[in-house]
């Protein structure tokens, strides 16, 4: 199984929002995310990039909701 941790970019800056997140859901202006805990978010992103040589997927913020 491939899982990856997930990166939140809002205003210039870069956090780590959820480890090993296992499942990505891209929906019209949302991103939905799962991990190997259950742990689940819904946000208001798009998909920047994912590296699963680092094990790391960038998301950057796009409206007010996370």
């Amino acid at each position: 199984m491939c899982e990856v941790n997930a990166y939140l970019i809002k205003n210039g800056e870069e956090t780590l929002i959820m480890e090993r997140v296992y499942k990505l859901d891209l929906q019209e202006n949302q991103v939905h995310i799962e991990n190997l805990f259950g742990e689940q978010k819904f946000l208001s992103a798009s998909l920047k990039e994912i590296n699963f040589e680092k094990n790391r997927m960038v998301l950057e913020k796009t409206g007010e909701k996370s």
